[in-house]
Parts: structure tokens; C-alpha cells; sequence
């Protein structure tokens, strides 16, 4: 089967969100240091917004936003997973009192999680029916976890460290089987939320926040 020039730019893409995100907050890093989270997540959220709705379309979103199929135990699973991050937020909260930290604390987890669950999920899973389903999984949440590493990961000590790196690509992995299971992006962007806010996101791009030892 042929497949077409926008599904296979769409299947290479991840390379290229990883790719053009790593330049990104390299060039930003320079006048902006830990700041450069900022022009990074601006341009990844730009280009991953795009290539939703390019690939996708508006009938995809609101697929990705209908009711879940299935047992409600794959939702509550995403919800659960978003609150493993108690444990480091009830230690920590006191990092995102300060108001420029809040609000991008706030805004960053009011609008990452619908476009990286639209993207890395939605998208990516969609146009690769065709591949067997531990492939798709596996080169959804392999790239999900290295735009982490090879972007924030520059500036952010906890971005690189092994530890988040295996987490990250582990949820990944369980976030894309329950979009399998229940055919729709509604809690897993509730428990991406949720892990965004209570794993203290922009206080981990700031250094604020490191892990022990």
C-alpha cells in the first residue's frame, strides 16, 4: 500500500518536533539560560498544534475529546498515574508561590496536555494503524520521552536524569494503551494535567526543583 506524502511526513515527524525543539532551546539557552524553556515550549507547542490539526483535522479533535469506550477503569487509570505526583508536589508546593512562577506553572498545564495528547497520542497512534500495536506504542513514547531528554533536558537537571527519562517513556507507553483501549484523549489530558501541576513542571525547568542526591 502507497502511503501519502502528508502520512508519511506525519510518521517522520517525531524526528523532526526532537530535532527542531533540541535546536530551539540551545539557541534560546545562550541570553535566556533556564529561562529558555520558555521560546522552546512556544515553538514545540506551535509546530505539535500544527501537525494536529494538518494530520488530523477537526473531526480527529473531536474524536480525541469525545466520551471514552470501554470500562471506566483505563480512565480512572490516567487520572491515578496524574496523581503519583503528590508525593513530590505536598514536600514542594511552596516552590510556585511566587506569582512568575504560578502563572506559567498554571498556563502550562491548562494548554501542554491537550496538545501533546493530541500529538503523541491522538495523531501519532491514528496514522500508524498499520503497524502492529507494541510498534506504535513503542515509537510514540520512545520519541515522547526523548524530546524530553534532548530538549528540556539541556537546561533541566531532572529532565536528564535517568530516572525521568524511564518515567517519562513509561508513561508514554500506558497513556498510549489506554487511548487504545478507550478510543479517546479525555482523561489522559486530565491526568497529563494533573501529573503537569503536581510534578511541579516549571519549577523543574527552573532548577528549582531537583532530585535528591
Amino acid at each position: 500500500m502507497k502511503l501519502s506524502p502528508k502520512k508519511v511526513i506525519i510518521r517522520l515527524s517525531p524526528v523532526i518536533v526532537v530535532g527542531i525543539s533540541a535546536i530551539t532551546i540551545r539557541i534560546a539557552a545562550r541570553s535566556l539560560d533556564v529561562w529558555a524553556w520558555v521560546p522552546w515550549i512556544l515553538v514545540y507547542w506551535a509546530i505539535i498544534a500544527w501537525l494536529a490539526i494538518w494530520g488530523g483535522g477537526r473531526e480527529s479533535v473531536r474524536r480525541w475529546l469525545a466520551s471514552p469506550q470501554g470500562g471506566w477503569g483505563w480512565s480512572a487509570l490516567a487520572v491515578v498515574l496524574g496523581l503519583l505526583g503528590l508525593t513530590m508536589f505536598f514536600p514542594s508546593w511552596h516552590l510556585i508561590t511566587p506569582l512568575h512562577i504560578f502563572i506559567p506553572w498554571l498556563i502550562l498545564a491548562l494548554v501542554n496536555p491537550f496538545l501533546e495528547e493530541f500529538y503523541w497520542r491522538g495523531l501519532m497512534l491514528d496514522l500508524t494503524r498499520d503497524w502492529s500495536t507494541w510498534v506504535r506504542i513503542g515509537y510514540s513514547s520512545a520519541f515522547f520521552a526523548l524530546n524530553h531528554l534532548f530538549g528540556i533536558g539541556f537546561t533541566s537537571v531532572a529532565a536528564r536524569n535517568p530516572v525521568f527519562l524511564v518515567n517519562t517513556f513509561v508513561l508514554g507507553v500506558v497513556f498510549s494503551v489506554i487511548y487504545l483501549k478507550t478510543k479517546s484523549l479525555r482523561w489522559l489530558i486530565v491526568g497529563h494535567a494533573l501529573a503537569d501541576l503536581l510534578g511541579l513542571s516549571v519549577p523543574v525547568f527552573l532548577n528549582l526543583w531537583v532530585p535528591p542526591g
